[in-house]
């Protein structure tokens, strides 16, 4: 008893001494011992390059305006369709709800139907690979018409014995993969529809049957509405202005800007991070599909083309008060660029638009005029002597 009553008296003289300055809860900010400094820097370099992802998106695009494609993949799930095998088909129409429009609004929106080859997914799509024989040349539906109002359903005919063959095909020969809509070469429009990740079946793409004996009367009409779809679109040479950095949405383009933060020592903690872009109102393309013009901000990972990206991201978007100034927290890009390679910050076209529209955000880079160059605003702490241990 004598010795855990010294031990307990050992313990409380100890729990009793008064805390160090650096370990007060009390201590005032800075402490006596840390500097805080704040400096705004420039750009040093910035690079564009495009990279295909795949753009499972709740809209579709399907057209050409400008350089600017898009085309459309969709297929009803082939479980759906019955087996029957002396069915007749009479009639047999694919029906989309359009959403908006952009382009020339006096133009003609015209596309095709082409029956796909092979199987297919949508988290796998890109534009390269519906390049690559993923769909027959022969169309097996056709649609033209001008810019059309939004919410529009319009209906396409579909050829009859390319959906017979849906109907009966034998598992060891199965063509059930859908089609794919591209425009025609004298399109000039490009327009959104509802996917089938529509929260209303009423505004999915429908696949209408007609089918019934082929030597009788009888006819019924089946409503197919469940299925997978995705778009894919490009634009070649869009990077021709060397004072820009471009942020393409639906293809997608994406940069590079680097920042030299070598002056700061190793150990500073980083407090804030602020990066301001000067947005191009000239070469930006804001489109109908979205108002929303933010992107996405994430330290790059590796030197390579595309990068390798870090797991977080960050949101730019506009400053408040003002028409074409973005801002950026990229703090923790700072702090990574301290503590090991620095290969730059990546900008990419944000969710919300990227999946559904061609959004184009243009943003001046270190080659432009002086006023309009990519800036750093950052505040950093270390100790008196330069770092932090």
């Amino acid at each position: 008893m004598l010795a855990g009553a010294a031990l307990l008296t050992l313990v409380a003289a100890g729990c009793s001494e008064d805390p160090t300055e650096l370990n007060s809860l009390t201590a005032s900010l800075p402490l006596a011992d840390m500097v805080v400094r704040d400096t705004t820097i420039t750009a040093t370099g910035s690079s564009t390059y495009k990279q295909f992802v795949v753009m499972d998106g709740s809209r579709n695009l399907v057209g050409k305006t400008g350089n600017y494609t898009a085309l459309t993949a969709l297929t009803f799930y082939p479980s759906l369709f019955p087996e029957r095998d002396t069915i007749a088909v009479y009639s047999a129409k694919l029906k989309l709800r359009f959403i908006t429009w952009y382009g020339d609004s006096s133009g003609q929106f015209s596309f095709s139907v082409y029956r796909i080859l092979r199987g297919w997914y949508q988290s796998t799509i890109t534009w390269d690979s519906l390049q690559a024989g993923l769909y027959e040349t022969t169309p097996r539906g056709n649609y033209l018409a001008g810019a059309g109002p939004d919410t529009q359903v319009v209906s396409i005919n579909l050829d009859t014995a390319m959906v017979r063959e849906w109907l009966r095909t034998p598992a060891s020969t199965d063509t059930r993969f859908g089609v794919v809509l591209a425009p025609d070469p004298a399109c000039a429009i490009v327009r959104g529809f509802t996917a089938f990740e529509s929260d209303s079946t009423q505004f999915q793409p429908q696949l209408e049957v007609i089918a019934g004996s082929p030597t009788g009367p009888q006819r019924d009409t089946t409503v197919f509405t469940q299925g997978i779809d995705t778009f894919a679109g490009n634009i070649d040479n869009l990077n021709s202005n060397p004072q820009l950095v471009y942020i393409q949405a639906g293809v997608d383009y994406r940069s590079i800007v680097t920042f030299d933060v070598s002056f700061i020592p190793r150990g500073a903690i980083i407090n804030s991070a602020e990066m301001l872009l000067q947005r191009d109102p000239a070469t930006s393309r804001l489109t109908r599909f979205s108002a929303d013009t933010s992107f996405v901000a994430q330290a790059a990972a590796s030197s390579a083309t595309p990068p390798v990206l870090d797991a977080s991201s960050t949101i730019g978007q506009r400053k408040a008060g003002t028409s074409h100034t973005f801002t950026a927290d990229i703090r923790r890009s700072v702090q990574i660029w301290l503590r090991g390679e620095n290969y730059g910050v990546a900008l990419r076209p944000s969710i919300a638009v990227n999946y559904s529209s061609f959004e184009l955000l243009t943003f001046f880079n270190e080659k432009a005029p002086a006023a309009q160059r990519p800036v750093l605003k950052i505040v950093y702490s270390t100790t008196r002597q330069g770092t932090i241990r």
